[in-house]
Formats: C-alpha cells, structure tokens, sequence
C-alpha cells in the first residue's frame, strides 16, 4: 500500500509514516512515481500496537518484566531497578497491550522465505517462540493453540540471522515463514530452562496476523499480569 493509504490507516500524517519507517516499524517495500509503497502486513502490526509516542523499554527492562510476569526473578538486574518494575506492572491503568508495545525493543525481528520443506530444519536452529512454540504441549494447552508447520519463528544471538539465511538459503520477505528474533539478553532463558519466559511468547503472538494467536497471546499476557498482581 501506499504511505498516504498507510497514514489513513493508522491516522497519522505523512511525517508520522516517515518517522515509523526510520524507526524500522514499517517496512518500506520501494517507490511508485514519488508515492512509498509501505508492507501491508508491518501496516497491521503497527495499527495493533499503537502509534503512541513515547519512550519503550530497553532491553534488559523488557526482559526482566518478561521475565518477572512468567514468575521468574530476574536477578541479573539490581534491586532497585527489579523494584521499580514491580512497582509499574502494579498499575492498574497496564495492559496486555501496553506491554506488548513497551517491550518491542526486546529483539531485532527478520523475516524470510523458504521452502516449506526446509521449515523443520530452519526451526532446529531457533529457541522457539510464537506459533513454533506450540510444539511443546504444556505450551501450547496454556494458550490453546495447536503446533503448525507453516512457519520457524524463534530466537537467536545478534548476527546469527545472517549466518541462517545464508546457510539455509533464506529470502528476505516481510510477510515470510521464517520469523527469527535476533537478542543480546539471554539471561531470562536460562531462568526458563532454556526457552524464553512464558510473557514473550505471548508478547511474540500479538504480532501474529492470525486473530487467533493475536488473541491468545493477549489473553494469555493479561492472565500473567493479574497473578503477578494478586501474589
């Protein structure tokens, strides 16, 4: 679509597209006439998350939040900061969407294309995360969803998507099969066994097209925020 089609959408003025589009939100696909043609699918995925100015977390903020609502203790924060986040997650005006949107300097999302046949291998390679984590059945009961082999989506260090798409031959695609979210903080992984905290697979769901992963991952989200809160 076009920049003025995506401002319409959204309700933001030209400025305000050019500005998500520097910020990587939205993916620029190229130029008709003197017309931005804007990705479609990071149009949706902006319109879900909200257009809000403001500051968003750093990583480590986002991570040790992730981490403390999957009922973990983040210890590679100093009190202080583990305090405040406790403080701000006990806000009663904090929502599932506002977290979602707060947390989305976690990692450096990319996606690709690849063959159907090479999504298992691709995967093997990946922490998993979103639809991808739904292989594992206590997983995928709690947010009631089935495993699908459409897509790879899952984690890895920064400058390892690179080294994947090269090896597996992946194409560059906005809308692609293969998610890979490239991260420089694992420490919330090792407090989960080695899989990310149960609050960014859900935060990794509400960026699904799929109304119904979108869906369960908010659900999901509130439902750990309000047991953080009642403990």
């Amino acid at each position: 679509m076009t920049s003025t089609e995506a401002a319409e959408q959204l309700g933001i003025n030209q400025a305000r597209v050019r500005d998500l589009v520097a910020s990587g939100r939205l993916i620029k696909l190229g130029h008709t006439g003197r017309s931005m043609i804007i990705d479609p699918a990071s149009v949706q995925r902006v319109k879900y998350q909200g257009v809000r100015r403001g500051r968003v977390w750093a990583p480590h903020t986002a991570w040790a939040t992730l981490s403390m609502l999957s009922g973990d203790n983040p210890e590679w924060l100093i009190p202080p900061r583990r305090s405040r986040i406790k403080t701000s997650l006990r806000d009663p005006e904090l929502t599932a969407r506002h977290i979602h949107s707060l947390a989305r300097h976690k990692d450096k999302v990319k996606r690709y294309r690849t063959p159907p046949a090479s999504i298992p291998a691709v995967a093997e390679e990946l922490v998993t995360t979103g639809p991808t984590a739904m292989t594992d059945k206590h997983t995928a009961a709690r947010f009631g969803l089935a495993a699908g082999g459409g897509i790879a989506e899952g984690y890895v260090a920064i400058g390892d998507a690179d080294a994947l798409a090269e090896h597996y031959f992946l194409a560059p695609d906005p809308a692609g099969n293969v998610v890979i979210h490239e991260i420089e903080v694992f420490h919330a992984f090792a407090a989960a066994n080695g899989r990310p905290p149960l609050a960014a697979i859900a935060v990794d769901l509400m960026d699904s097209l799929a109304t119904r992963e979108r869906s369960a991952g908010e659900r999901v989200l509130t439902e750990l925020l309000e047991e953080f809160r009642r403990a």
